[in-house]
Order: structure tokens, then sequence, then C-alpha cells
């Protein structure tokens, strides 16, 4: 006892002496870096007072440079533009820095140069401005110039603003000490200034950010870097000063200390290879209990790490370990799961299933148990496990139950019954379907795209971008690809071409399929052939225009039409004409023979008509047997009695049925625009009413509408 008491003095000494050692390493190590830590700060600081010294050299520069053309302006009461121009070209070529330079007399900008670029500028009311207006009125106020901003300039970029009163000098009095004259206002390129100062730099050591918009320190907004970097307690900070006011400057310093990291993991090494040095020597005598001890530990942290739902039975094959994935896999308690039969876990009409299999694996120990079952958990639901079992041996190497593990595959069947459904649609869809992987090389194509494009997935699988056969396509899909990179959708309707050369119009649609990190992964193509549903509208359009018995336009489409030819008409100053006429001796004959012959003998009209007009102008009808024509340009009054007598001519051609020859005659009234009226109804009233001084006559021939 008195020896192992002495033993364990001597470790706990050795311990004592070894961890003190660690110690005396790591407080060594960390005042060596702290005093390397202070040294590359001040180095650092320095650094920044030279980006800052730089800052306020070329802003004071910049600034500064104007001074000659104001003393001009005071002195003279102004300056001629000739004088400004000359003047501000030496200025702009001696410093880049300047954006322009503008007058602006009574605070409303008349001079600047160049005034290329910056025509937007002239005439510009600063005092009044939303933006620009408040350092007016401060530099008004306090009689002092003004650097404002940085601000957005009108003519675009962005740019400090040096505002400098101007007060005329007096013949008798000391200089600018007159009247106000104005002001001269100068942008200073902000990105400029920092190329100057040395901060546009990739590779500066620094993380950098600048507040105090229009002077005002560290009371002003953040208008360049990083915000946060105010809040950072390790980042510098130093005062720029701009004319009468100030900005402030946070920095960071990129990295830390040539050899403090490595001064550090040092230390820490060294402290650690005798703190492990020391620990390995005093649990010598208790290496195998702490095994064991941390073996188990290991594994119980592994079991509460998985996702699986690690069991073990005894040789009942009642439960004696469940992991703590079972909670959340069933909802259940795992205390309440134990000593309970393996099999009641199950949903039960798989526990039979269940107790024959494990029956089996105990009487065959070396075979593997690898078969699916479901539960039911704790909210009713059920939920699909596949189960992987062995047969458990003691010590001994005698079977002493099972170990296995139960994984939750419902998601995953889910999955799987979703993914088959999926393919289902993409075999059997009757859209083409395409799928493109992130650079638009397409992966895989459905059996509609060929039935559609003629192209099989040979031909296209492989191909980048445009799996459609080019026409208007390429143009259009240049755009589309880059829309569905911002909006992950686009949709419209393009012209394809097929692989005989035929083309087909198709509405298309692209989708985005992106991954976990939201990066684009592929992008899926989904299209259609609408031939049928274009002819389809171009079929209703068509009855919507069209008279459905002889195919002429309706009233509808006459009166488009006429807005048409009347907006030429005023336009190139020609004139034009409306015969509106009826058809004589139509309803004897549809009488007589019938409406059939009546249809047919409209028809036949109508197709006399067509031949005797001009493709520029409309033969409408507009009742049962009455007619429009409608000449869009019409030379004289003669022209449109030619016209008339053409179509009493055609009207008059005879339409054979069973043997006779049928005849009727038209009578037609003749309106003129614009003496006639302005409007469509106007001169198809005026026209009626001169078709009906013909049949009052008798029939047959045609009449001007009277003025």
């Amino acid at each position: 006892m008195r020896a192992l008491s002495r033993q364990s003095a001597g470790l706990a000494v050795l311990l004592v002496l070894g961890l003190t050692a660690s110690v005396l390493v790591i407080v060594a190590g960390a005042l060596v870096g702290q005093s390397l830590q202070e040294r590359w700060r001040a180095e650092r600081l320095s650094e920044l007072a030279g980006v800052r010294a730089r800052l306020e050299g070329a802003l004071n520069g910049a600034v500064n440079m104007t001074a000659g053309l104001i003393a001009e302006v005071a002195a003279r009461g102004g300056i001629s533009p000739e004088d400004f121009e000359r003047h501000a070209r030496e200025l702009m070529n001696e410093r880049t820095l300047l954006r322009n330079i503008t007058l602006a007399p009574d605070n409303v900008v008349a001079l600047i140069y160049p005034l290329s670029g910056n025509e937007a500028v002239r005439g510009l009311d600063l005092l009044n401005h939303p933006v620009q207006g408040a350092a007016t009125r401060l530099m008004l106020e306090s009689g002092r110039p003004v650097l404002a901003g940085p601000v957005e300039l009108v003519q675009g970029g962005r740019a400090l603003i040096h505002r400098v009163p101007i007060h005329l000098t007096p013949a008798d009095g000391p200089p600018r000490s007159g009247p106000y004259w104005g002001l001269m206002s100068t942008p200073i390129d902000f990105d400029g200034l920092l190329r100057e100062a040395g901060l546009d730099r990739e590779k500066l050591p620094f993380r950098v950010a600048l507040r105090g918009v229009d002077g005002l320190g560290e009371r002003g907004e953040v208008f360049w870097g990083d915000p946060q970097l105010f809040e950072r307690e390790e980042a510098f900070r130093l005062d720029v000063q701009v004319l009468d006011g100030s900005w402030q400057m946070a920095a960071t310093a990129n990295g830390m200390p040539p050899g403090q990291a490595t001064l550090e993991w040092g230390a820490r090494t060294v402290a650690l290879l005798i703190a492990a040095m020391t620990i390995t020597l005093v649990v010598q005598l208790h290496r195998l209990h702490r095994r064991l001890v941390e073996s188990e530990q290991w594994h119980r942290e592994m079991a509460e790490q998985l996702q699986d739902v690690l069991f073990r039975t005894d040789a009942e094959q009642r439960v004696t370990y469940l992991g703590p994935a079972w909670r959340r896999l069933s909802g259940l308690a795992v205390e309440s799961c134990l000593r309970r039969p393996w099999s009641e876990l199950l949903h039960p009409d798989d526990r039979a299933r269940a107790r024959t299999r494990l029956a089996r694996l105990a009487e065959q120990p070396d075979e593997d148990c690898d078969e699916a079952f479901r539960i039911i958990d704790a909210g009713g639901r059920v939920r699909d496990v596949m189960v992987r079992a062995a047969v458990h041996r003691d010590a001994a190497g005698a079977p002493a139950g099972t170990v296995g593990v139960m994984m939750d595959v419902t998601e995953r069947k889910q999955l799987v019954a979703r993914l088959e459904v999926a393919a289902r649609m993409f075999e059997r869809s009757a859209e083409g379907i395409v799928v493109f992987d992130a650079d638009g090389v397409v992966q895989s194509v459905n059996p509609a795209f060929a039935s559609i494009t003629g192209h099989t997935a040979e031909e296209v699988v492989g191909i980048s971008r445009d799996p459609f056969g080019g026409g208007s396509t390429a143009e259009a899909l240049a755009g589309a690809w880059a829309a569905l990179r911002e909006r992950d959708y686009w949709q419209g309707e393009l012209e394809g071409v097929r692989k005989d050369g035929g083309s087909y119009p198709m509405t298309l649609s692209l989708t985005a399929v992106r991954d976990e990190s939201g990066a684009l992964a592929q992008s899926v193509a989904i299209f259609s052939d609408i031939t049928e549903r274009r002819a389809g509208e171009e079929r209703v359009r068509h009855l919507a225009l069209h008279d459905s018995l002889t195919g002429l336009p309706n009233r509808v489409l006459l009166a488009s039409r006429f807005e048409q030819s009347m907006a030429m008409a005023r336009r190139d100053g020609h004139a034009m004409a409306l015969l509106y006429f009826d058809l004589d001796g139509f309803k004897p004959l549809n009488d007589r023979h019938g409406h059939e012959v009546g249809d047919r003998m409209l028809r036949h009209v109508a197709q006399q008509l067509l031949d005797e007009v001009r493709q520029s102008d409309t033969v409408a009808r507009v009742g049962g047997d009455e007619f429009v024509i409608l000449l869009g340009r019409m030379g004289t009054l003669e022209d449109a009695e030619r016209v008339a007598a053409k179509v009493i001519e055609a009207v008059r051609t005879p339409f054979a049925h069973d043997g006779d020859a049928l005849r009727i005659n038209a009578s037609i009234g003749i309106s003129l625009y614009p003496q006639h009226g302005e409007s469509l109804d106007e001169l198809m009233r005026r026209a009626d009413r001169a078709m009906y001084q013909v049949k009052a006559r008798g029939a047959g021939g045609w009449w001007l509408a009277s003025a």
C-alpha cells in the first residue's frame, strides 16, 4: 500500500511538473506572439498613414487646381466662354482627377468643360437640385468651399463635388469682397482618387472602408467599403482631412504577423508533447480500463450521430439496445421499447414474417438478414424500413442474440416512385422534352422530340444549345438562356426547322434546375408543335373578319381597311371613293330557284368583282345582296365611274344553271372622300341614298351622291 502511495505521489508530482512546463511554454509563446503582433500593427498603421497622406494629397491637389480660374472670374466680374474653355482645357490636361469644370452664375450651370458627355448638366439649378441642393445651400450659408459626396452625377459616374463660392473683387476693395457672382463646381473622379491613393489595388494588404459623406466624419454615412469594418474592435481608424471637414477610415489587415502562427503553433505543439508524455506516463497503469471506457464512449457517440437505428437483441429476441435514432424514426421513447420482443416494433402485418426470419437466422448463424419491413410511428403513419441483421456472439463465440441496423427508406421509396412516374411521363409525353446540362449541351430527348423534329436522339445528344434546327430559334434562344439564368424560367413561341427542312411554329418553355448550392445544374425544354392551333386561330380570325358565304371582307374588316386608307389619303393628299350597291333581280331569282342557287349566284358575283378591282381596293359584302367597293386611291371621279361601269358589266355576266343563263343587274351609289364625309358610316349613308336614286330611275347604273 505504501509503495502504491509513493507511486501515486510520484505520478502526481510528475503530472504537475509536466502540466506546469506545458503552461510555461504556452505563456512564453503568447508573450513573444503579442510582441510580434504589436510591432506588426505599428507597421500596418504606418502603411495606412501613407495611404491617408496619398488620399489627402491627391484630393487637395485636385481641389487647388482651379484657384487661378476662380481668381480670374472674381477679378473680371465674369469670363467669356472662349477664355473659360482655354483655362479649363489647360487644367484638365494637367489633372486627370477632374471630371469636368463648371461655372454656375446665380447657381445655374452655364459653362462646362468638356461639354461632350456632360450636356445633361447644362442649365442644372444647383440650389434647388434634390440631391446637390443641400451642399449648395451649406456653401452659401458658410461662405466657404464645400466638398460634397461622393454623389451620382447626372451625366453618369460617381464623384466628389467641390463647390467654391465666387465673390467679385471691387476695384477699390479687398479681393473677393464684392457681391456674390455664383459658384464653381468641379466633380472629382472618386474612383480615380482611390487609384491615386492606392486603394484600388487587388493585393492591398487591408480591407478598407470610408465614411463621412459631405465631410461629416464619423457622423456621416459609409460610402466605400464594408460598413461592418467600423464595428470591429481590432480595426485601425484614421481621420482624413477634406477641406473643413473630414472622412474616417477603418481598416483591418489581411493575414497575421509573419512567424506568429508558426511560433504559436510551435509553442502549443511543444506544450502538447510535454503534456502528452506526462499524461501517458501517469495513465500507464490504467491503460486497459481507459481504453475500454473510451471505446464504449466512442460507440455511444457514433450511435447517437447515426441517422439509422442500431439495435441489439438477446437470445430470446427481446430488445436490449436501441439507438437514439429510433425516437426520430418512430416518435416513441427508446426506454418504452426495451425488453420487448423485437418483432413488436414492426407493423402488425409484418411481425410473423419477422419472427420467422429471425428464427431462420438463429438456425443459420452464418447467414445475414437483409429484408424490408414496415413500422407505425407515434403519429399513426406507416414508414418503410430496411433491416440488416446478423447473429451476435458472446466472448466465447456462441450465438447470444442479434445485432443490426434499421434504415428509414420511406422517402427513398417515394422518390423512386416519383422517378418512375417522371420517366413514364418523359417517355410518353406528347410534348417534346430536351434536357440540357449546365453548359447548354443536350443530355437527352424523349420520343416525342423525334416525332416532332424528325431528329433522332443520337443526332442531337451532345450538341450545344439549339437542337431545334436553327431558323429563328438560334437568336431567340441566345436571349432565352440569359433570361433563364436570372429568372429560372422562359417561355415563348418560335419557328423550328424539321430534319426535312420544313418549318413549324412551336411553343417553348425553358426551366432551370438548380443544385443544393443554388448553381445551375440542368435545364429542361418542353415544346409543342402548334401548327394546327395556329391554323385554327387563323380560321377563327378569318371567320371574324370575312363573310362566311363569299369569303369577302365583312363590315369589321372593311372598317379597318377604311381607317388605314384614310390615314394614307390624309398623309399623301389623294382622294378615295366608296361604291355601295345591291343586286337588282336577286330576290326573284332566289325565290324562283331556291337559296342554294342564290348562294351560288352571290359567290359568282363576288368572284367577278374580285377580278375587276385592284389588290389595293377592298370588296366587302355588308348585307344579303349588298356590297361595298372601297377604292383606296382614286385620281378623279371618272376613275370611280370607270370602276362602276366594270362592276355592272361583271355583275351582268351570266350564271349557268340547269342549262339556263341567269342574269342580274346592279344599282350603284358613289360617294367620295372627303367631299361627302370623313367617316365610313357617312360615306355609306350618302352612297346608299345615291343608289336609291338609281333605282328610282329604273335600276341598273350608278349615281354620284349629292354634295
